[in-house]
């Protein structure tokens, strides 16, 4: 068993030289066999041990005893441990299931501990039977390839599960081997909670009348699943740099290029943004995605649709906004003296300007829609970057008359949410430039030029503009 859990260890390459491992231990079965295994492996291993144990409150005396339980191995092997005390029930009162709430309190635990011991990775008790029946639920569920795949081996290069290939009669054998006793959740032979139906009743099941070999054949599956969702995965960041602007609130998706992509590519788009902006995928379903996509074919612009957890969709002309619905989408009216020439920064807007004076000789075009070129002679008193104003109109470059600025945003195709947080270069108050858009007609370049002052504007934020 030692050796079989090493080879894991080594072939998923979970544990390198001098890594500090946190050890998850409930004081269960499978986490206190993790706990002795891994003090085993120390020597061949050579990184460090710090054990996290959270009381969930779940179970009252029951759960303090597990919490005794786990101090009194740590302090038989000496490791050290820290032990914290929820109740998870309090802390998630409706707002979520107990499972989801218990886990997401649960990881953020790990991540205290982490941080607070300066360790690399966290290490679970997660079985080959945890593995099983944990297909077979999603599959239940309905769920496509990446859940199917099941229980990683390794996530985020941070969580790791060295029992992953280990069933749980080989822990049972090898806890009577080194004559260990563990806490045993009286909770886990409830039929009350899915798992323990399909552990206790639906996989005994299929074993005995249809497939006698269906925890091996479930664990190939799995592990095909995930080589092919890994692959996808790939194909999908690749396609997601190429259609998608976001910061840490929304994001921006072109709709053409989007497109462009194979339906399986593009509903993993949509669900890899979801959790972008909130994490994980809790509540989130087939049909919500499905949703989005109706949203994107739809002909009209200005739709949208409320998603769990705050999310709003809302089809903008050729982009398909998804933000939090609390966010404040527009940025606070503003009004900042550029320098000239020199470099003003502007952290509120996450952006910088940068200004140039040269003589004219040859005028070069830039294609860089972020950097424009202006007769510094027409330019009258000192330039500022501010915020769109209600009446602001000038005439833009090669037009006749003046327009607007929301009739030139409407015929640019820019998004409502967004456009009042696009930056207006002017001098006193006549528009230069809306940032990576048109240009005053007024002060471009001609053969008269002597003077020409260059702006570009290095934008931080991709969501700015």
């Amino acid at each position: 068993m030692k050796i079989k859990v090493l080879h894991t260890i080594n072939k998923y390459r979970m544990i390198l030289p001098d890594e500090k491992i946190i050890l998850a231990v409930s004081g269960g079965p499978d986490s206190i066999a993790l706990l002795y295994l891994m003090n085993e492996l120390q020597g061949e291993l050579k990184c460090s041990f710090h054990i996290a144990h959270l009381n969930h409150q779940l179970r009252g005396e029951e759960s303090d005893a597990d919490a005794q339980f786990v101090i009194e191995q740590a302090q038989k092997l000496n490791i050290p441990i820290t032990v914290e005390s929820i109740d998870v029930k309090e802390m998630i009162m409706s707002r979520e299931s107990l499972e989801s709430g218990a886990r997401r309190i649960r990881y953020d635990f790990y991540e205290r501990v982490m941080s607070a011991t300066k360790a690399n990775k966290v290490a679970q008790g997660h079985t080959a039977d945890d593995q099983v029946e944990t297909v077979l639920m999603r599959l239940l569920r309905g769920s496509g390839s990446q859940g199917l795949s099941g229980i990683p081996p390794i996530r985020d290069n941070k969580y790791i599960r060295p029992l992953i290939e280990i069933s749980r009669e080989e822990i049972e054998e090898y806890l009577d081997t080194i004559n260990i006793t563990p806490r045993w959740d009286s909770s886990n032979l409830s039929t009350e909670y899915e798992r323990n139906k399909i552990r206790h009743e639906l996989l005994p099941l299929i074993e005995n009348e249809y497939s006698p070999n269906i925890r091996n054949i479930l664990q190939q599956t799995a592990d095909i699943l995930r080589a092919d969702d890994d692959f996808l995965a790939d194909l999908t960041k690749q396609a997601m740099d190429t259609c998608i602007k976001q910061d840490k609130k929304s994001l921006i998706i072109n709709i053409p290029i989007f497109k462009n992509q194979h339906i399986a590519i593009q509903r993993r788009i949509l669900r890899l943004a979801i959790e972008s902006l909130l994490g994980d995928l809790l509540r989130y379903d087939f049909d919500h995605i499905k949703n989005l996509l109706d949203l994107i074919n739809k002909r009209q612009s200005g739709k949208s649709i409320s998603l769990p957890r705050g999310i709003i969709a809302e089809k903008s002309y050729e982009n398909l906004i998804i933000r939090i619905e609390n966010r404040q989408s527009e940025i606070d009216d503003y009004n900042y003296l550029i320098k000239v020439p020199g470099v003003t920064d502007i952290p509120e807007l996450e952006l910088s300007v940068i200004t140039k004076l040269e003589q004219m000789d040859k005028f070069e075009y830039s294609k860089n829609i972020y950097e424009k070129t202006f007769d510094y002679d027409k330019i009258t008193g000192e330039i500022y970057l501010r915020s769109r104003r209600n009446g602001d109109r000038f005439q833009p470059l090669g037009m006749s008359g003046t327009k607007k600025t929301k009739n030139i945003f409407i015929d640019e195709k820019i998004p409502k949410s967004i456009r009042n947080n696009i930056p207006i270069l002017v001098d006193g108050n006549n528009i230069l430039w809306i940032i990576g858009y048109k240009i005053s007609d007024r002060v471009k370049i001609t053969t008269e030029t002597k003077t020409r002052l260059i702006v570009t504007v290095n934008i931080k934020n991709p969501l700015l503009l």
